[in-house]
């Protein structure tokens, strides 16, 4: 039998994937504990959880049931008809490399969308490009910090400040980035934070809205549930309506509530996010410096001075003058085992989706197009073995040796 398995690893297929588990027995242990007790619906450990990240990022945190449901509930929340600053209609300018239900959600709660460009060096929002599209049409910017990385919060902030408009944040790959010294999530009235399973802090499915604006949070709680006051009242007995108060609906609203088991594993990691941290931070130095060695045919994102970047994946940059394509790299990787994608979806503006939705707008936008056509990423795993890393970076360089003999 030993014999059996030795052969067996012996021929193993090497196979680096994008993500990997980074819970263990606590989290399991967790999950149990609420299955057992059958304690598996929203309620303290959410609780518990809720106030664990707003104190440590800064803010108000309402848990639900994803990221995208966080920035479906933003979207609402920022509606004029659930009682936010921006009127049915207005524009909302939105980067246009990002998931597609950062702009679903906008479009869903009644805004139109105006597609921005990027800065293909640092993958995020091109400032010069968002001022040029403000038009007296714009009322409201949903950013996101896109791998990890941030672009000029100053300069955004002053130009929200002097066109008065309200800024949102997309973190759900940025949980623990800083600019600054200040986290991300904390720049705007609201920010939405994912912890599927490939991300930073992993619940499976779930995800975060985080506030410093206490009724904006009152508004997302109740959204989160139905329009349910219950979930910022918890008074008994009849109101002076005559209706019982433990059923009161006050507005309208959704059922994007997490469970316990989600908050329980939430609970759990959120110990572990500076080690993680760390681990990423070295991986992502090894990485680099791979790049650096291959520059003549490689590059990847720039993180500048001010930014700390929490890395949620690695990003790579065929260059222009390269003599082999994205897709010649990628199907490489693939095929010794590492598993790559596009940087999230590419640009959005090419995706056939956006042809059927009038409310969503864009100019040319070159720093996309070129992500579009030249990116891809690998990812980056706190929890994997250095040796598995190496050997990526092994591959890398070979497939850039090979081509530079060929030239």
């Amino acid at each position: 039998m030993k014999k059996n398995i030795k052969n067996l690893e012996l021929n193993r297929k090497f196979f680096y994937p994008l993500a990997e588990p980074t819970y263990s027995e606590s989290e399991v242990i967790s999950a149990l504990n609420s299955m057992t007790s059958y304690s598996t619906t929203m309620w303290n450990k959410t609780r518990e959880f809720e106030k664990m990240f707003g104190e440590k990022y800064g803010g108000e945190a309402i848990m639900v049931n994803s990221g995208s449901s966080a920035d479906l509930l933003i979207s609402f929340a920022v509606s004029e008809k659930s009682g936010g600053p921006l009127p049915f209609g207005s524009e909302i300018l939105v980067p246009s490399v990002t998931w597609p239900t950062h702009l679903w959600s906008l479009i869903m709660a009644g805004f139109k969308v105006k597609l921005i460009d990027i800065d293909p060096e640092t993958l995020n929002f091109d400032l010069e490009d968002l001022k040029r599209n403000i038009t007296k049409n714009t009322r409201g910017i949903f950013i996101v910090h896109l791998l990890g990385n941030m672009g000029d919060m100053q300069g955004l902030k002053e130009i929200c400040t002097e066109k008065n408009l309200v800024l949102m944040e997309d973190c759900c790959e940025a949980l623990g980035s800083k600019f600054a010294d200040q986290p991300a999530g904390t720049f705007g009235l609201a920010s939405s934070f994912s912890f599927f399973f490939s991300h930073h802090l992993v619940t499976m499915e779930g995800g975060m809205i985080l506030t410093n604006d206490k009724e904006f949070a009152k508004k997302c709680r109740l959204l989160r549930a139905h329009g349910w006051e219950r979930e910022i009242n918890s008074s008994v007995g009849l109101s002076s309506d005559g209706i019982d108060q433990r059923f009161k609906f006050v507005t309208w609203g959704f059922n994007v509530r997490p469970t316990e088991i989600q908050a329980g594993f939430g609970i759990e990691q959120i110990k572990k996010m500076d080690l993680f941290e760390v681990a990423r931070d070295k991986n992502a130095k090894v990485l680099n410096d791979c790049i650096l060695r291959n520059r003549k045919f490689l590059s990847t994102m720039k993180v500048k001075e001010q930014v700390k970047c929490s890395w949620f994946a690695f990003p790579v940059i065929v260059n222009k003058n390269a003599p082999f394509s994205r897709l010649d790299i990628a199907n490489f990787l693939d095929k010794n085992g590492v598993e790559t994608r596009p940087v999230v979806a590419g640009n959005l503006a090419k995706q056939p989706a956006i042809l059927h939705y009038p409310e969503i707008s864009f100019d040319v936008l070159e720093g996309a197009d070129l992500i579009h056509e030249r990116g891809l990423y690998i990812g980056i795993h706190p929890t994997s073995e250095l040796n598995n890393l190496l050997r990526v970076i092994d591959l890398i360089d070979s497939f850039c040796e090979q081509w530079q003999l060929n030239e």
